[in-house]
């Protein structure tokens, strides 16, 4: 059995060990609900440039985009959402097996990082991103966003690919803290279908539907990109309060096993010592 001394000392490490993810579990819980509530408004913000952009394609003839042609047999990009930490349970690892099975799905396509894990990831097996970012999962930001929404469509403007998927954490609804897909381009007819009809009076654009649709359509990718980021930073600060409440409450356990332990090693202790004063008090009277 361990000494009283090495037990105590195992005690206050413990303890300290406790207090950091007790904290950590604390700071998680408020970031989690700060960025939930932002990304409300941005739903509604969302919603309202949806809607509009479905009137303008259904009441006006021959108005297009070209975000909204489908390229046939494209080459793909994949823009992969991690964490820049650990301690998150199995948040990173889950999105980037999902990445893993889409990019083995498509050996050829572009390859986005956003997030120190990811990247590392990939490095590790052979592979150097396309684009790698930063401190932005960190920061769900407009700033961050139209940073990334920018990279997206540069990509597809230029040509150098005809599909745009995100995998990301979804954090809302029956995928909560599941590894997901999305198509941020092109945009397609079942984008808007969820939308529901707005009665209302008919609507005058100006200078013209067209140019009001230009201006739409990349507010839309940019409202789809801030959203993702919202959705990918609640479940990473999600995962990991979880992880800190399992580790804080494996630590309370530990707490009790060891005080248990260091009792009864205390009562040993004791128990040892009394027996060496009773045997000593014996030998002194047999002496006398």
């Amino acid at each position: 059995m361990a000494s009283t001394h090495e037990i105590r000392h195992r005690i206050a490490a413990v303890e300290q060990t406790r207090k950091i993810t007790g904290a950590m579990e604390m700071v998680s819980s408020n970031r989690m609900r700060r960025v939930a509530s932002h990304t409300e408004y941005n739903r509604l913000y969302f919603d309202h440039i949806r809607r509009a952009m479905r009137e303008i394609l259904d009441s006006v003839e021959g108005i297009t985009h070209p975000y909204l042609t489908e390229r046939p047999d494209g080459r793909r990009a994949y823009v992969v959402i991690s964490g820049d930490k650990g301690l998150c349970g199995a948040y990173n690892s889950a999105v980037l097996e999902l990445a893993d099975q889409r990019l083995a799905e498509f050996p050829d396509a572009l390859l986005v990082t956003i997030g120190l894990t990811a990247e590392e990831h990939y490095r590790r097996r052979g592979r150097t991103p396309d684009i790698s970012m930063f401190g932005i999962v960190q920061d769900p930001t407009m700033k961050a966003a139209r940073r990334i929404s920018r990279e997206i469509m540069r990509l597809y403007d230029e040509g150098l690919t005809d599909e745009v998927h995100m995998v990301f954490t979804a954090f809302y609804d029956e995928l909560k803290n599941t590894p997901f897909e999305c198509r941020i381009l092109p945009l397609v007819e079942e984008d808007y279908l969820d939308i529901a009809d707005d009665e209302r009076e008919e609507l005058i654009y100006s200078p013209s539907p067209q140019a009001v649709l230009n201006e739409l359509v990349p507010q839309y990718i940019l409202g789809l990109v801030f959203g993702i980021m919202a959705q990918a930073y609640a479940s990473e600060h999600h995962s990991r309060m979880n992880a800190m409440h399992s580790s804080t409450q494996n630590a309370g356990d530990m707490l009790k096993a060891l005080t248990t332990q260091y009792n009864m090693a205390r009562q040993s202790a004791i128990t040892n010592e009394l027996a060496e004063i009773t045997g000593a008090a014996e030998i002194l009277k047999e002496g006398v």
